[in-house]
């Protein structure tokens, strides 16, 4: 491809992706452009230190010195002025160069202040190095040394300079203090350790690799934390070894951890039929600890109420095939998921009430009504990216159900199943007492699906 035909559309796709990430931030109610470090800090009110030229991770590049360029710019450095600007012009003759046998050779300048980078000169290059998705890009750093104090973040950016004495990396920051010497031991190093090159390069692959993956599963809470939770479940020598699907099932497993910094959840399961340790002066003392509720349906609006006002927890239901009740009598301070999806801290959660239509009930569907249900739900599905438990009131077919027709589950559930691989699968409808020794936990890959009829609590 022509050179000149490759930086134009290499502007398309830069200036496509700029103003994608424009709207997203709009909605969002963030700024749309880079940070700039002038309205931040003074300058003159740091201690200054050079650097020379060091890679720098792209993602730590959030800003420039100065507002002048900040305007022709999308918060992640993409283009957002027409191709037939003088910018996009000097844009493309950038890009050139980068095509060029010699590449860019001159590395811009930038201010580095608390572990973000201010660029004060080459925006254009910084920009289209990103938009060729460079993982690293070299600068010329002038570090601003702010004055010492007992803020919490300026306590942590020294901590961050003793480890990057030893390490001469940027790519780990964490957003809690006192992480980084249990880093350095969880690496298997000395407290006064130095960092070789292979070491860092090592560190600095995983770490992008793990990025990709923590990504794809739109966990945004500090990368640099998720490594040290993972590091301390599995060790860091286990988690190299890791293939791509061994990666993504520690995190899909520990997403909670990941995102709150513990991997406990406790949730009491009903359905059916009502406990009588729940319904009782006992259920304070069996719903103390628990983090919400889920009902999976055929109970009375007066025991979820019950449940809801003596827990202070949310509960979480789908309807049974016997809750048209609900319709002029639904359960008060309860929140129904029916053809929806929840997140509850970060946990996603999808609902499907109703049974097999075995009688002209209101909640009873046909297996194409359920199927069109579960194909109105694709979007959010998408948009939600993962979801853990999936919570219905008929069984999966084939899965707990049993063969009378009323009782038996949807043949629709099953691929749903097997496209969501959710943790758990939650159902009702299907009492323990109507057959002996009746199954109440199945476990399908890496899915448990349980009978939560009368009561089942599940921790993880």
């Amino acid at each position: 491809m022509d050179v000149s035909v490759e930086t134009y559309e290499q502007y398309h796709y830069a200036l496509r992706a700029g103003k994608k990430n424009v709207r997203r931030r709009k909605r969002e109610n963030r700024n749309i452009h880079p940070e700039v470090l002038d309205n931040i800090v003074n300058v003159y009110d740091c201690s200054q230190e050079r650097l020379g030229q060091i890679d720098v991770p792209a993602s730590l590049i959030v800003g420039t010195k100065t507002a002048a360029r900040t305007l022709a710019f999308s918060s992640d450095f993409m283009p957002i002025l027409k191709d037939s600007t003088e910018f996009a012009s000097k844009w493309r003759e950038v890009c050139r160069y980068h095509l060029s046998d010699t590449g860019i050779t001159e590395a811009p300048t930038a201010y580095e202040y608390l572990g973000k980078f201010y660029v004060e000169e080459g925006n254009k290059r910084v920009s289209v190095l990103k938009s060729y998705g460079a993982y690293q890009i070299t600068l010329d750093v002038i570090r601003l040394l702010p004055p010492r104090s007992n803020k919490s973040a300026i306590i942590r950016y020294y901590e961050f300079l003793d480890f990057y004495k030893l390490s001469r990396l940027y790519t780990v920051q964490f957003s809690r203090n006192n992480q980084y010497q249990k880093f350095q031991k969880l690496m298997g190093f000395e407290e006064d350790h130095v960092w070789t090159r292979l070491e860092r390069i090592n560190l600095a692959g995983f770490f992008g690799r793990l990025e990709s993956h923590l990504q794809k599963y739109k966990i945004t809470y500090n990368h640099s934390d998720c490594l040290v939770a993972l590091m301390e479940i599995f060790g860091y020598e286990n988690l190299v070894k890791m293939t791509d699907k061994e990666l993504d099932k520690v995190i899909s497993i520990n997403r909670y951890r990941l995102i709150y910094g513990h991997g406990l959840y406790k949730i009491i399961c009903i359905a059916d039929e009502e406990d009588m340790a729940l319904y009782s002066e006992h259920a304070q003392k069996e719903l103390k600890d628990i983090d919400f509720i889920i009902s999976c349906g055929d109970l009375k609006a007066e025991y979820l109420e019950f449940l809801v006002t003596v827990s202070n927890k949310p509960l979480y239901y789908v309807k049974g095939n016997h809750d048209d009740r609900y319709e002029t009598n639904p359960p008060e301070g309860c929140i129904c998921i029916d053809d929806d999806i929840v997140e509850h801290q970060g946990l996603k959660i999808l609902g499907l009430g109703g049974s097999i239509r075995y009688s002209q009930a209101k909640y009873q569907y046909t297996e194409l009504q359920m199927e069109r249900r579960i194909r109105k739900l694709r979007r959010k599905i998408r948009q939600a990216g993962n979801i853990d438990i999936v919570v219905t009131h008929a069984p999966i077919k084939g899965y707990g159900d049993l063969a009378d027709y009323a009782h038996q589950g949807f043949e629709c559930f099953e691929k749903l199943l097997l496209d969501l691989h959710p943790r758990y699968w939650l159902f009702g409808h299907v009492h323990l007492s109507y057959q002996h020794r009746l199954q109440r936990v199945i476990e399908h890959k890496d899915t448990k699906i349980i009978n939560c009829c009368g009561k089942y609590r599940i921790e993880f």
